[in-house]
This record gives C-alpha cells, sequence and structure tokens, in this order.
C-alpha cells in the first residue's frame, strides 16, 4: 500500500460521474472496455475488478438491477433486502466467478457484465482461471484494485510514502526469564 496520498478539499476536485460501467446491453464487453481502457486498465485487470462482485449486493431501487429480495438478503445485516452475486456475499473469495459459471440460482445476481466475462474470449480466459484459482484471483485483484484506487491521484511526496517494504524481519525474540535467572537469590 501506498500511503500519503492527499484529499481534495471540495466537490469542484472530484473526477466528474459516470466512471462506473452501465451493466446492460447493447455491448457489455464493449463498454467495460470502453469505461476502464480509458483508466489504462487492461482486460485480465476489469476481469479481477468485477470479482470484488463476490461482496455487497444490488438494489433495485437504487440501480436498477436485481430483486427487491432474495433468500440470502431478507435479513441483513444492515438493512435487509437487495440481490446478491453470491451466497455469502459478505466473504471475499472467488465463488463470483463460480457461481456465474455456474447459472444455477436464480436468487444470484448475474448482470449482462457479469455473464459476458464467460462470454467474451480474452475476459473467459482470465474468469476461467479465477473460478478454479482462488490465489490467482487474489493476487490479480491486489494488483489491480491498487492500480485503480492510485488513478489520478496525488501525493505527498510525489513518490508516496512506503512503510516498511521490506522482507519481513523474525519476530524478536520473546522474554524469558528464566533465561536470565536461575531462580537464586
Amino acid at each position: 500500500m501506498k500511503y500519503g496520498r492527499v484529499d481534495v478539499s471540495g466537490p469542484e476536485e472530484c473526477p466528474e460521474e459516470g466512471r462506473l460501467p452501465d451493466a446492460g446491453p447493447p455491448s457489455p464487453a464493449n463498454h467495460l472496455r470502453d469505461v476502464f481502457y480509458r483508466m489504462g486498465l487492461n482486460d485480465q485487470e476489469i476481469v479481477a475488478l468485477s470479482g470484488a462482485h463476490t461482496l455487497g449486493r444490488s438494489r433495485p431501487e437504487r440501480s436498477g438491477w436485481g430483486k427487491p429480495e432474495t433468500k440470502y438478503t431478507k435479513d441483513g445485516p444492515g438493512a435487509p433486502g437487495g440481490q446478491s452475486w453470491t451466497v455469502q456475499w459478505l466473504k471475499f473469495d472467488n465463488f463470483y466467478f463460480k457461481d456465474i459459471k455456474a447459472k444455477r440460482d436464480e436468487d444470484l445476481l448475474v448482470l449482462p457484465t457479469d455473464a459476458v466475462l464467460f462470454e467474451d474470449p480474452s475476459f473467459k480466459v482470465y474468469a476461467e482461471k479465477y473460478a478454479v484459482d482462488q490465489e490467482a484471483f487474489f493476487k490479480d485483484y491486489a494488483e489491480a484494485h491498487a492500480k485503480l484506487s492510485n488513478l489520478g491521484a496525488k501525493f505527498d511526496p510525489p513518490e508516496g510514502i512506503v512503510i516498511d517494504d521490506g522482507p519481513a524481519r523474525p519476530a524478536p525474540e520473546k522474554f524469558e526469564a528464566a533465561k536470565y535467572s536461575s531462580g537464586k537469590e
């Protein structure tokens, strides 16, 4: 993680709205690419970032997508309702890819931009990989998320601050009184 990101002081310094993709047709793959390519992200990063849908739920009154409630979201936590992409929608794992590929549960949300990950030949390579290799998904997601998070960010100092980026050090030796005392006075 890179520290030292400078926050904006007002809304005029924020990027314009409309940066996230619209989930619908006519061409979900082209739309994802239009949105993410202009930010310098590639197909692998688009698929990895899409995996963030393993968390959370969509509320139709806010996004226009999903059911008002499912068997997975009827009890919350928080305000109940919405439709999730995964059964365990508070757990970060690779089930988003597994569930989209399986297409077996009508209570799970699959947007056109989700389904296209297994339809578009370039996206499919990565979606298939992440469906079977959770560690690869975690690694690629972390890299893509960091890249996305730092886009357009200003840092002070400009290179950012890295805290202890060296190799892991062994834990200090635990103090044991018996080593230093014979128990006799």
